[in-house]
């Protein structure tokens, strides 16, 4: 029943927090950039939510960004706050999520294993 109830959580946190990064947060070293909210691992205690982030750009933009959303951690929670109704509402620390990147990596070796077995 906890998994059930951690599982909604962290989907509620997840919709929330991909709205107000798009839609309410003014910071113009963000503008212009997709910010993609992967995933929130929220602790069972309600004390922590770790926020996977994923932005189409280089590994430097996404360092600027996880910095960036990270000094606007007090904001973003904040807003969430009025979006997402929870006894306590978790800090949140924000991380660069790079599934996709090794995801598409290994598919590229999988595909290159293919080429030299059917050569």
């Amino acid at each position: 029943m906890a998994n059930i109830r951690m599982s909604r959580i962290n989907g509620e946190l997840q919709k929330a927090i991909a709205d107000v990064i798009n839609n309410r947060l003014n910071n113009p070293n963000l503008d212009g950039l997709i910010i993609s909210v992967i995933y929130v691992d929220t602790a069972a205690d309600l004390s922590l939510a770790k926020v996977g982030v994923s932005v189409l750009s280089t590994d430097e933009t996404e360092r600027l960004v996880v910095r960036e959303l990270n000094k606007a951690k007090s904001f973003i929670r904040h807003e969430v706050m009025h979006m997402v109704r929870l006894k306590t509402m978790p800090e949140l620390e924000f991380y660069v999520d790079n599934s996709y990147e090794k995801s598409q990596h290994i598919m590229k070796l999988i595909d290159n294993l293919k080429e030299t077995k059917d050569e």
